[in-house]
């Protein structure tokens, strides 16, 4: 069992005044079966009103919305989480889990990676559905590199993949994306991880009734060293900030993560 504190932070400046600002923040972190939460600060401003409820994912949400003139906007959100090893919730399975998505659709380049992760898969008498989705994260991690500024938020799975490098929202879509195609449900998660000052994104696989996390951005199985946000089919059921407004400027966001064990 993981003891962690958190928080994320979310500053936007407006080189000039907007006004009805309509905002929605999955930067709450939920119960689970691997992590209990206890919120200490979640502060949104300027709003004429907020309500958090959860959305169609089953993730927290909060929305709002500021109508007055404004150039600036911020959110924080601090706490602390109990956390806990692999198995992240049991249930029923949604059919949208099996099937492709906007970031996660099953182009050319797609299923020549995932023909290629069963061809390893078969090589390591990888029978199960575990031992695969294993087999892909390790063979995602050895064939795809690391490489920040070489993507964007709207970079798909088969772009990453023919650009040949990303970040970890490149691989969560990658992996979702395989495992989709080998007919293993799969869904995209974000988060916090220990030690990294941004929000991480990984992977949730469904087996033997239950989710499990991958994180193949790091080879490695989600542990108590993960906070988890949210999850959807893609990056963009659960971004953790999005928002519009009316009024021209440039806007400047500024974020800051943190996450650490405590005693």
């Amino acid at each position: 069992m993981g003891k962690l504190k958190f928080e994320y932070r979310m500053e936007l400046k407006l080189s000039s005044p907007v006004t009805d600002h309509y905002f929605a923040l999955r930067c709450v972190p939920g119960d689970s079966l691997r992590q209990t939460v206890t919120l200490t600060q979640c502060d949104v401003s300027p709003a004429d009103y907020i309500s958090e409820a959860e959305d169609s994912f089953g993730n927290l949400k909060i929305s709002g919305c500021c109508r007055e003139p404004h150039d600036f906007f911020a959110c924080r959100i601090r706490g602390t989480a109990r956390t806990s090893g692999m198995l992240l919730q049991k249930g029923p399975l949604h059919p949208m889990y099996r099937y492709p998505s906007k970031y996660t659709g099953f182009e050319s380049e797609v299923r020549d990676f995932a023909e290629s992760v069963q061809e390893e898969c078969r090589r390591n008498a990888a029978g199960t559905d575990m031992e695969k989705a294993v087999c892909a994260m390790h063979y995602l991690y050895t064939h795809f590199s690391y490489a920040p500024g070489a993507t964007d938020i709207e970079t798909t799975a088969a772009e990453a993949l023919r650009l040949g490098k990303g970040v970890c929202q490149d691989y969560a879509h990658i992996m979702t994306a395989v495992m989709r195609y080998m007919k293993i449900p799969a869904r995209y998660v974000n988060g916090l991880m220990i030690g990294e000052g941004f929000t991480h994104a990984w992977v949730e696989v469904y087996v033997n009734g239950g989710w499990y996390g991958f994180d193949p951005s790091n080879d490695l199985h989600i542990d108590e060293y993960y906070i988890k946000f949210a999850h959807g089919r893609d990056y963009g059921d659960c971004t953790v900030d999005k928002g519009r407004f009316l009024g021209k400027c440039i806007p400047e966001t500024e974020y800051f993560c943190e996450c650490g064990g405590y005693q």
